[in-house]
């Protein structure tokens, strides 16, 4: 059974359009019995339980090259080899998801990609990338957090022939292996990051252009992202500080807990005087690298005050993209919803915010962030 089932992996693998019939089911029984026909068509003889679900983990054996134009990558994962890129089969569905990694949960959770998998070494994945593959990389959105990057993300995404890829765990996982690992320092990790843009943006639908809309701790790992997309243009995204800290205190995102980025990368530990502090002093922290990026050429800021339109007025031309009336209006109408749930229109929640704001969150605010947002502000006017 076990041969008769890497036969016809074998066999999968090496047919793009048997893979598009059986990546389309949703359903176990009907997966199950493509892929019964497909077996015996090709004269293996193939169990219902050859075909049961597997869990991720199991072990596969590598190959050096790159899967079909319809596979990505949704994680980098440690094996006894080394670290290797596990891809997923995409197809043709679109990444429409409000961030890439529910993208990700949407493609395993398909019957296919519970029984195929493919793997590639780490070495392989940099040395093997195609170069005719991707779509255009076109611009880069780092952000301070909860400030209206995803709202950026889904207008981008919102022009024909776009990949708009948001927070794509791939790529973060890629950027902390290029910031730890010795032997991928310099121009090894540069490339390492090349090769996971051109992986992420594969041009399955014949897409014309890329963004991707990065964590917000990265704006710290500019000098490393620069020196890998040195001619890409870029935003960093900010907001009132006060309505950040609210949000933040209602629920923490994972970029404000230093225990879950890289070690040593804010270089500060629990503050004493409570999470309102340290949250201010992390954004202080992605204000000054924002401030130090901005001296050079091609990067913007964009206050969240003046979205939705400073997309059409200042992001898109700074992106080199010059849109017609029905892109205009494409995206303006993305612009007028919820970012993080599309089918909703957006509510203005400044000044509710502000409201809430407590005596903790004015006071860190005013020690550790208002200066800086000030020079932000100084800037986005220029």
């Amino acid at each position: 059974m076990r041969n008769a089932l890497q036969a016809f992996q074998a066999a999968v693998m090496a047919a793009p359009e048997l893979q598009r019939q059986l990546g389309a089911c949703e359903r176990h029984d009907l997966f199950c019995a493509r892929a019964m026909a497909a077996a015996g068509s090709l004269g293996l003889k193939l169990v219902p339980d050859a075909l049961a679900p597997r869990a991720r983990a199991a072990s596969v054996e590598p190959s050096s090259a790159w899967p079909p134009r319809a596979w990505l990558p949704v994680r980098i994962v440690e094996s006894d080899v080394g670290h290797l890129v596990d891809w997923a089969y995409f197809g043709d569905d679109p990444l429409q998801d409000s961030f890439f990694d529910d993208s990700i949960q949407r493609a395993l959770s398909r019957p296919f990609n519970r029984v195929f998998r493919h793997v590639t070494r780490l070495d392989d994945f940099i040395d093997n990338a195609p170069v005719d593959e991707a779509a255009p990389l076109r611009g880069l959105v780092y952000h301070m957090s909860r400030c209206g990057s995803t709202l950026v993300a889904q207008m981008l995404g919102a022009l024909p022939a776009t990949l708009s890829l948001s927070e794509p765990g791939p790529f973060d996982a890629a950027v902390r292996l290029a910031m730890a690992g010795n032997d991928l320092r310099g121009e090894r990790g540069a490339a390492l990051l090349r090769a996971m843009v051109a992986a992420l943006g594969r041009a399955r639908n014949g897409e014309r252009q890329c963004f991707i809309k990065l964590d917000s701790w990265h704006i710290l790992a500019f000098p490393l992202i620069q020196a890998a997309l040195p001619h890409v243009p870029w935003v960093y995204l900010f907001r009132d500080p006060v309505e950040v800290l609210v949000s933040q205190m209602r629920m923490r995102g994972y970029q404000t807990v230093p225990s879950l980025v890289p070690p040593g990368l804010y270089g500060i530990g629990d503050d004493p005087s409570g999470p309102e502090a340290l949250c201010a002093r992390i954004f202080a922290k992605h204000h000054e690298a924002a401030i130090r990026a901005l001296a050079e050429p091609l990067g913007m800021a964009i206050d969240y005050a003046d979205l939705p339109d400073a997309l059409v007025d200042r992001i898109a031309p700074h992106f080199g993209l010059s849109l017609t009336q029905v892109e205009t209006v494409a995206v303006a109408d993305a612009g007028r919803r919820d970012a993080k749930a599309p089918e909703c229109l957006f509510t203005d929640d400044r000044e509710r915010k502000k409201r809430l704001a407590s005596d903790a969150v004015l006071e860190a605010v005013r020690r550790h962030v208002c200066e800086l947002h000030a020079k932000l502000r100084g800037a986005a006017r220029r």
